[in-house]
């Protein structure tokens, strides 16, 4: 008997404990999603969200959440191809009446997928008017820069809670820092502008098994081994 209610007692702890991930992304279609900003090419294929750039378009597109989120954890897996540039936005907003630029409609904490030989993938960038800048570059972290693969699914896993955000990429931590400039926005997946090169456009950025853990996310945490710094 006391071993039966031993068991009972671990399993319906274990049951409290699992994490509550709540899917965003169905598959099959943009529900729950909406698409902001300029022209470029979305489409869903292989259970993926599917990206295009378009020459001559005068401004970024997101795919961007219908909802807005403040704590969570957020994962998903996402492929690019050779130069496609392109990112994860999150607690972003809405800039189309209070930025000095047109060529940003959303901006935020962008978790920047970098397609150049700096290799900053997992970093934390800010597409804020014409003040852009890393807030985490991986500028001296050659592990972190190793993390990301072009051409084949790669995992991310981002945590943002109260002030701090982390990032990993395929299980390896690319940014541990603390910031307060924004605490609540939408989720994005960026398509970059393009001008007149039509030879671009045959890359594509893909986006799938999105999931994310808004009910009490501090309970489902990570273990680190960066140190957290704090950026302005």
């Amino acid at each position: 008997m006391i071993f039966i209610c031993l068991w009972l007692s671990t399993t319906l702890m274990g049951q409290d404990v699992k994490a509550p991930w709540i899917s965003l992304f169905n598959g099959r279609s943009l529900d729950g999603w909406k698409i902001v900003g300029s022209n470029g090419k979305v489409n869903i294929r292989d259970s993926a969200i599917t990206c295009n750039m378009v020459i001559n378009t005068p401004e970024h597109t997101f795919v961007c959440s219908n909802e807005k989120y403040s704590d969570f954890i957020l994962e998903m897996d996402v492929k690019t191809e050779s130069i496609y540039n392109t990112g994860i936005l999150i607690r972003c907003i809405d800039a189309s009446k209070n930025v000095d630029t047109t060529n940003v409609r959303l901006y935020g904490y962008q978790i920047k997928i970098d397609p150049t030989t700096r290799q900053w993938t997992g970093g934390v960038f800010d597409d804020y008017g014409k003040t852009w800048h890393w807030f985490y570059s991986l500028a001296n972290d050659p592990r972190a820069r190793g993390a990301y693969s072009v051409g084949t699914w790669n995992n991310f896993r981002i945590e943002a809670v109260g002030s701090s955000v982390k990032v990993w990429v395929n299980g390896i931590p690319t940014t541990n820092m603390i910031n307060r400039k924004y605490s609540n926005g939408y989720i994005a997946l960026k398509i970059h502008s393009l001008g007149n090169n039509p030879e671009n456009e045959k890359f594509s950025g893909q986006f799938k098994n999105i999931r994310i853990i808004t009910k009490n996310p501090e309970k489902h945490l990570k273990p680190m081994d960066i140190k957290a710094i704090e950026v302005q």
